[in-house]
């Protein structure tokens, strides 16, 4: 007599067919099993660039003992959000375009994509381990008065090396006065890529006052840098189209 519960005819497979399923499942682990450990052993990180203390706040610089002047620095925040301690995490601004008054993005051609220096460590490294439950500070850059006139200030970008003058006699790490947006790349060897961007507004002023600088600085992160670069597009071709419809 069949026994209703037999395992010859289990969800109605016979006894056969659940071994050489099992038999597949094995070796399809066996193939996978260093892909699987790796994803358990990711480490998931967020990266954020926050507009006020302590992220970004003014400090002295100094020559060893001497000081030279007031400066306003910001900070990449990079909190550890769940997984493994992540390690041999990097930074690096990958891109630069200058937002001109007509609202059209344009491609920094003497910008260098380069690598950050991680907050507070000496000597100065690029990458660096997050562990669990706490975050890290990375320096993006500082803005600065410019001393050949004491009104105006210049953003200069914290890159692992002092880039030398490209074409034009200009410094890639320095920017000034503006409305850009730009691009940040986290990646680790055990972390998920990240790439984010931002939109970035410093005005020509200088101030002693933290609060002052503060208030002349503008930073917030674009969610989806693919839409807005494609309504940017849109807009700047319509109005060269309004343009030349009124030149004619």
């Amino acid at each position: 007599m069949h026994h209703p519960y037999s395992t010859d005819d289990f969800l109605g497979l016979t006894t056969d067919s659940w071994t050489a399923i099992i038999t597949l499942a094995a070796v399809i682990v066996a193939l996978f099993q260093e892909s699987i450990k790796d994803m358990l052993n990711d480490a998931s990180l967020r990266m954020e660039i926050i507009p006020s203390p302590p992220d970004t706040h003014q400090i002295n610089l100094s020559n060893g003992s001497k000081f030279i002047s007031k400066c306003l620095y910001i900070r990449i925040r990079i909190t550890h959000v769940k997984g493994k301690t992540a390690e041999d995490v990097e930074i690096m601004v990958t891109n630069f375009w200058k937002i001109n008054t007509n609202g059209a993005r344009e491609k920094i051609s003497s910008f260098l994509p380069m690598n950050l220096k991680w907050s507070h460590f000496q000597p100065s490294i690029t990458n660096i381990r997050v562990p669990k439950g706490i975050f890290r500070h990375c320096d993006f850059g500082s803005i600065r008065q410019d001393l050949s006139n004491e009104n105006t200030c210049y953003l200069l970008i914290d890159t692992m090396v002092q880039p030398n003058l490209v074409s034009g006699d200009i410094y890639p790490n320095i920017i000034k006065p503006g409305v850009y947006e730009f691009e940040l790349m986290l990646t680790g060897s055990n972390t998920k890529v990240l790439k984010q961007c931002w939109r970035l507004e410093f005005q020509d002023k200088w101030s002693e006052n933290e609060n002052d600088m503060l208030a002349y600085l503008k930073i917030e992160e674009i969610k989806d840098i693919e839409k807005l670069g494609a309504v940017t597009g849109c807009l700047h071709g319509m109005a060269q189209l309004f343009k030349s419809k009124e030149a004619s």
